[in-house]
């Protein structure tokens, strides 16, 4: 498949380059951008071509992805539909995490296979975050005669795919951001409780590496049961009881809320052990 793109980002550019470097039949056709100076740097980067027409790109190739920022997808693609006076059933796709394809209204009418394609990874790199592309899950949402080839040649160039339904987008997005962003909030909770025993926090850094990279390593290793430890899995209310009354305010809630969440996966993982004396506490 030849694909062009459409913004030349990290997304863009990372896609770009993997695909180019797949050997499994993706023709990088080459990046248009407000900035023709992006568009070169993605174009050179990738051993493609720099199109300062859209009209251009978009007939040059099967696939047309729209790697912008979110709030601009839906302005390219009118813009695409403004021009174009002749679909000849290509593929448009973008790579957002918190929109469905549906952004590309009135698709179908015109032949077109709409789709949204997410790497459920945070691509934090122009030039390097392709070289660990291949590890990401992606997810494939969309609907036209053409997405089940997507989804072959997808496949076939290393990526794992997923598929989702339009309507799941907006859960899905919200467990990327759990698992991504409210992670940095959990962090920046305990680097400031360790702050009140006296740590700075370089050495509050060295002291969660190893707990926070080890608790990953067995969720992924042994799912969340096998993974839960401590005081709430051991259905310890006194302790428990202990840490929050040492919090306040909005840092003592999600204390709660988060354990009442474990105790639930140490319900399922010890059925035999009693967790009323936790639920209770934790209600109150």
């Amino acid at each position: 498949m030849r694909i062009g793109f459409i913004g030349a980002g990290r997304v863009g550019c990372s896609l770009g380059k993997y695909l180019k470097q797949s050997e499994s039949g993706w023709e990088i056709a080459g990046y248009y951008s407000r900035s023709v100076a992006s568009a070169q740097e993605a174009a050179d980067f990738t051993e493609s071509e720099v199109f300062t027409d859209l009209l251009q790109l978009a007939k040059d190739c099967d696939v047309i992805a729209v790697t912008t920022a979110d709030g601009a997808i839906a302005d390219v693609w009118h813009r695409l539909c403004d021009c174009m006076d002749q679909w000849e059933h290509q593929i448009v796709l973008h790579c957002s995490g918190a929109l469905a394809s549906t952004v590309f209204d009135g698709a179908d009418a015109r032949g077109v296979t709409a789709v949204s394609l997410h790497p459920f990874y945070a691509v934090s790199d122009r030039y390097h975050s392709y070289q660990t592309l291949g590890e990401a899950l992606f997810t494939l949402e969309g609907s036209g005669e053409r997405l089940q080839e997507l989804d072959a040649c997808l496949r076939a160039s290393g990526l794992t795919i997923q598929r989702l339904s339009a309507e799941s987008k907006t859960v899905y997005h919200a467990a990327a951001s759990v698992a991504s962003n409210l992670m940095v909030g959990l962090s920046e909770l305990a680097i400031g409780l360790l702050g009140e025993c006296g740590f700075d926090r370089e050495h509050a850094r060295i002291a969660l590496k190893p707990l926070m990279q080890g608790n990953l390593d067995a969720i992924m290793e042994h799912d969340t049961f096998g993974a839960l430890t401590g005081p709430a899995e051991r259905a310890d209310a006194r302790t428990v009881d202990k840490h929050l009354h040492v919090l306040n305010g909005k840092d003592r809630e999600i204390y709660r809320l988060l354990t009442k969440k474990i105790v639930e996966v140490a319900k399922i993982k010890n059925p035999e052990r009693d967790y009323a004396l936790l639920d209770e506490l934790l209600d109150q």
